[in-house]
């Protein structure tokens, strides 16, 4: 092969664009390479159409004229940048070098390649793009951000952080941390902390720590979210992350800290207070009881004109009502305090049930108020206080016949679930309760308001003892009810307090339980 035809060779078959011009300025010969770039078929029709003025080839009119005056200053070009336009519009990155040969003749001619750097471009300018997007996140940012060294060192800060620390601008920040354990930490134990959980884990999250402002020196609370970073080597290199300002924060959790042990302190001097007044009171109660009692008993053949025997009866029946409410009293402040303790043994419920209907029959027979008690023969028996199980069945029955006009009626009912679990209940079609009452019905010292029906005496505790005892047998308590409509109270207990007829057999053995400090 001559050597003129490998040259040609070279020059046909190359990637990078190839070209000649005369020093004038006219395309003397370009290859397929530079023809395909520009958008052309061929070397051919490239020349055709721009061969005597390839200056609209570049996207800026001026860039051949500067390019031709450093050429003609130094000899050549190296790896100069331009933005040119194809035939078809569409716009490249190119690089291009080239030199000029026999400078000063008219033979001279300028020879140059040409390299399509639209890609690595593109992706640099989109690198560009990220490191400013990520520059304003970091600058911006609400929250304070911070890259520290391994030793303590502030490399790189926001103005947050710098707001954080009392400094105007980051740069006054960095230039004055120099050892962050010591100076910006209240215990500079606390960065061994930090560094130890980030070279465990490879991060911190809301790492709360007491530091000083670093200007002022005011002590502050701030929580630190941070990763450490590693190099390509897998070395530790450097901490990056945010401090987010909490002083506000700690301060309101310290208030309410101290507002909750006041209020935890005041409760147990409530509930102390109310036990100590409950035995107090019951005391001279007893003795009011049993002296208005005597007195009945000794005038009452007594002129009737005297009324004195009518006197002693009114007496014991108030003092009676006085007892009871202290005895709420004093059952609530021991459910509150954890102090109430169930004895439990197997319960017969119907038989209680019977009884609470029995002690009230009176009362709702002086009323007009019809009484039912719905029961079926198979009623299993349940664990749990015979006692507590009476307080509560009756509590219930007696808020019944209290709030239902005459003519009404009240029914009580029991029964098994498919679940296993016992349900017991009083219905009434008494005034019923509003659903803003109900809310609070259960909590202790609220009574609903039903004061279009009659005045009724009581402390607001009966229902909420109720709950408290219910669920000290783990069982839970429902209420329904609509005003004009009745009410309907539901006591569920779980199937491990039923026992079964196949148990029946096996009376359990009398044992204590002890309420929670709820009262649970």
């Amino acid at each position: 092969m001559k050597p003129e035809d490998f040259h040609r060779n070279v020059f046909e078959s190359s990637d990078v664009g190839i070209y000649m011009t005369a020093h004038s300025g006219v395309l003397l010969s370009v290859n397929s390479a530079f023809a395909r770039m520009m958008g052309f078929a061929s070397p051919a029709d490239l020349l055709a159409e721009m061969g005597r003025n390839p200056a609209p080839l570049y996207a800026d009119p001026g860039q051949r004229e500067r390019l031709l005056s450093k050429i003609a200053a130094t000899g050549n070009l190296t790896n100069e940048m331009s933005e040119i336009v194809r035939r078809d519009g569409i716009r490249l990155w190119i690089s291009e070098s080239a030199s000029m040969h026999g400078l000063g003749t008219p033979q001279a001619v300028l020879i140059g390649t040409v390299i399509d750097i639209t890609a690595l471009v593109a992706s640099q300018q989109a690198l560009q793009e990220a490191e400013e997007r990520y520059r304003g996140l970091f600058e911006n940012a609400v929250d304070g951000n911070f890259i520290s060294s391994l030793d303590g060192k502030m490399i790189g800060a926001n103005h947050a952080l710098a707001r954080i620390n009392g400094y105007e601008t980051p740069t006054e920040l960095i230039a004055a941390v120099n050892n962050i354990a010591i100076e910006w930490y209240v215990d500079p134990k606390r960065r061994n902390d930090f560094v130890a959980l980030a070279e465990r884990d490879g991060f911190v999250r809301n790492f709360e720590s007491e530091i000083y402002r670093h200007k002022t020196r005011e002590r502050i609370w701030i929580s630190e979210t941070a990763r450490l970073v590693r190099g390509s080597d897998g070395r530790p290199s450097h901490f990056e992350g945010t401090v987010i300002d909490i002083t506000e924060r700690k301060s309101f959790e310290r208030q309410l800290m101290l507002a909750r042990r006041d209020a935890e302190s005041s409760n147990r001097a409530k509930t102390e207070f109310l036990a100590s007044m409950s035995h107090e009171l019951r005391t001279p109660l007893n003795a009011i009881m049993g002296f208005s009692e005597l007195i009945t008993l000794m005038t009452r053949n007594s002129d009737p004109g005297s009324r004195i025997h009518e006197y002693a009866g009114d007496i014991h029946a108030s003092a009676r009502i006085l007892f009871r409410l202290i005895e709420e009293i004093l059952d609530y402040s021991k459910l509150e305090s954890g102090k109430a303790i169930i004895e439990e043994s197997a319960v017969d419920l119907a038989e209680i049930m019977r009884q609470c209907v029995t002690m009230l029959s009176a009362r709702a027979a002086k009323g007009d108020i019809a009484l039912e008690l719905a029961l079926p023969p198979d009623l299993p028996r349940v664990r749990g206080d015979q006692r507590r199980l009476l307080q509560i069945v009756l509590n219930l029955l007696a808020n019944a016949v209290k709030f239902t006009p005459a003519g009404g009626k009240v029914s009580v009912s029991a029964g098994c679930e498919p679940d296993g679990s016992l349900i017991f209940g009083v219905a009434d079609t008494g005034i019923g309760i509003s659903a803003k009452d109900i809310e609070r019905i259960f909590e202790p010292f609220v009574q609903a308001d039903r004061s279009a029906f009659h005045q009724q005496e009581g402390t607001g505790l009966g229902l909420a003892i109720c709950r408290s005892l219910v669920e000290l047998h783990q069982g839970r308590i429902e209420i329904a009810s609509q005003p004009g409509q009745g009410t309907h109270v539901r006591v569920l207990l779980p199937p491990g307090r039923v026992i079964l007829l196949s148990d029946s057999a096996a009376q359990p053995e009398m044992h204590q339980v002890a309420a929670d400090p709820a009262g649970r």
